[in-house]
């Protein structure tokens, strides 16, 4: 849950949803241009210290919560010791359900469009430019309460997207395979944009090219009277 006691927070209803503030939903928003599959709020968590928790999102296809701070509001120690409660505590190979454990990411307010990374803009009036930034949604931020780097990539197996936690070896949250192609996109790469308004989605990251000429080439092959897909 989103506390701002500095700053007053603005109930926001996207998607159904009312949200403590515009922050979570354009959060919000951002998951669903990525297909991330998101609830909010769905449980009071009772941690180690007695401190009771309501953390913002939990990503059920990820095994991933997401604590949404605004500007102003610098405290984590909830978060922070969810992910170390929720962590992998295996003494050998991990065998938690999700990779690592249970991954919680801090998601920051976005940081502003650099005019100067922009090589669309490279050449453009700096007025011109400089209008095109402020309707910009800036780009996505976040960290991890575990203080560990976090990636936004597509899964190359299964084609979702997620956070990866850097530990050895990298591995989908989803389906638990380690990616063998695509990229990995680090926090507030250019790529990476974030809604500049509620329910204004932006371009999802690219699926991994080769699997899916791989998926059409194969679904030619396949009689229409196929049960199933066969990358299912």
């Amino acid at each position: 849950m989103t506390d701002e006691p500095e700053i007053a927070a603005i109930p926001t209803v996207y998607s159904g949803t009312t949200f403590r503030s515009r922050l979570e939903a354009r959060w919000a928003t951002f998951l669903d241009s990525h297909h991330i599959t998101w609830q909010y709020e769905p449980e009071t968590i009772t941690l180690p210290s007695d401190t009771v928790y309501v953390p913002d999102f939990w990503l059920p296809e990820l095994g991933t919560w997401i604590e949404v701070k605004g500007d102003g509001i610098p405290r984590i120690e909830k978060a922070v010791e969810l992910g170390e409660t929720r962590a992998c505590h295996c003494d050998d190979d991990c065998t938690c359900t999700w990779p690592g454990g249970e991954l919680v990411i801090i998601g920051h307010p976005p940081k502003p469009h650099d005019l100067h990374r922009d090589p669309k803009l490279q050449g453009m009036h700096y007025i011109a430019a400089a209008n095109i930034a402020r309707r910009h949604g800036g780009h996505p931020n976040w960290t991890t309460a575990c203080g560990r780097t976090a990636w936004l990539g597509v899964c190359p197996s299964c084609s979702k997207t997620g956070w990866f936690l850097s530990h050895h070896p990298v591995r989908c949250r989803a389906c638990r395979k380690v990616p063998t192609s695509g990229r990995l996109y680090a926090v507030v790469e250019p790529v990476l944009t974030f809604p500049k308004d509620i329910g204004s989605h932006v371009p999802a990251l690219p699926a991994d090219p080769e699997r899916q000429a791989r998926i059409a080439e194969r679904q030619a092959e396949l009689d229409d009277n196929d049960p199933e897909p066969w990358w299912v």
